[in-house]
């Protein structure tokens, strides 16, 4: 059977999501308590004066691919109904060289090391004036379940690795019951963000936020996780691996149709996000990227067939991997912006680069703190002026 043609699926996708948005959005309660995390259960051992320092939370139930248990690390600003959830990154397990490359466990001493290396660097900063969060609460999910935080398949055979505990998605509904309590459901603004892997795993996993969360607004930040439509990019049968191993589609969103996000050779992912943004018009959703990031282009090149021993030789061709990039912009409706900028480069969120980068005039904060507040925009403006950039 023939798969659907582009201008099937994406009339398909505007009756979906024409439907489900008709459903009003509920406001924030006004007369909530100011701070979310002020004389909170999960912090008794502070007052607020001690709020800023940030703590490991460990969660039970939450656990790492290995079983290893595992937790969430918090940061407190006293007084702040703001929220940014941010999720790790960390490559993902699917073979023995993806799993080699993933961390599989994550504990609090991992946590404290972490944090002393980028507890204060890009949107983390208490004291750089630029930063869009500079006054909020920050959630910190590490990443140690490869399935890119949105996997719900415990006890799944990885050939050549063993058994892994595939449960990314789990443990972000067990971080949810943890700190998503009634004050928290009140939050002025919630951002849920997420470099690389983590990126990808806001697309997966928007919706469980949005609902846990209700009524509190909740935006989306992917930082360098695109999921792009050329299937010359990502192949369809790669999409099939992670949709089988990880149990990807529990976390897809059941109104979704199958003819677009979950199709029969695998492909469709692309179609989540622009599903989300439709379906919750009045939120923002962004996508940051560098034009031919070389990680993400060696992350889709495994899903190359004739991929051999040598990853290098797998990787996407920067050219294509631009142009899926671009063409990502013809999918999303006006409430999704994208900020790319040219280079191979990999992240901003937690790096220096988010307060050195600039396109075309507009600082990367700059942009980011518009997403936030309802503006959404493309940088660059077209194709051509990324290209002549990076030549």
């Amino acid at each position: 059977m023939p798969l659907p043609t582009r201008s099937v699926l994406l009339a398909c996708l505007g009756l979906a999501l024409t439907l489900a948005a008709c459903t009003a959005p509920v406001a924030p309660d006004e007369t909530a308590p100011d701070g979310l995390f002020d004389d909170s259960p999960l912090l008794p051992a502070l007052s607020t004066a001690d709020a800023g320092a940030w703590r490991w939370i460990p969660t039970p139930g939450m656990q790492c691919r290995d079983g290893s248990d595992t937790g969430f690390g918090l940061r407190r600003a006293a007084g702040s109904r703001d929220l940014l959830v941010l999720l790790q990154g960390g490559g993902a397990c699917f073979d023995f060289l993806s799993c080699l490359l993933n961390p599989g466990s994550y504990d609090e001493a991992d946590f404290n090391a972490e944090i002393a290396a980028i507890g204060e660097r890009g949107a983390f900063s208490t004291t750089e004036p630029a930063n869009p969060f500079l006054r909020w609460n920050v959630v910190y999910v590490p990443y140690c379940t490869g399935d890119v935080h949105a996997g719900n398949a415990p006890d799944t055979p990885v050939p050549g690795v063993g058994r892994q505990d595939f449960v990314g998605y789990r443990n972000l509904e067990t971080a949810l019951e943890r700190f998503g309590g009634d004050r928290v459901r009140q939050a002025r603004q919630v951002v849920l963000s997420g470099v690389s892997a983590g990126g990808f795993g806001t697309v997966g996993t928007y919706a469980l936020f949005a609902e846990r969360l209700a009524p509190a607004p909740v935006d989306l930040l992917d930082d360098s996780g695109p999921i792009v439509r050329a299937n010359d990019v990502l192949d369809p049968g790669l999409q099939q691996r992670w949709r089988d191993l990880w149990n990807l589609d529990e976390a897809l969103p059941p109104g979704c149709p199958d003819a677009l996000c979950s199709q029969p050779n695998g492909d469709g992912l692309e179609f989540v996000l622009p599903y989300y943004a439709r379906t919750h018009p009045d939120r923002t959703f962004g996508v940051l990227s560098y034009t031919r990031d070389a990680v993400i282009r060696g992350f889709f090149g495994l899903g190359d067939p004739d991929c051999g021993p040598d990853p290098s030789a797998c990787t996407v061709g920067a050219e294509a991997y631009e142009d899926a990039l671009f063409g990502l912009r013809t999918i999303f409706p006006p409430n999704v912006g994208t900020y790319y900028v040219a280079g191979d480069g990999h992240t901003f969120l937690l790096s220096d680069t988010f307060y050195s980068t600039t396109v075309e005039g507009v600082p990367l904060t700059r942009w980011v703190r518009g997403l936030i507040n309802g503006q959404t925009g493309d940088l660059p403006t077209a194709l051509p002026l990324m290209l002549a950039d990076a030549e």
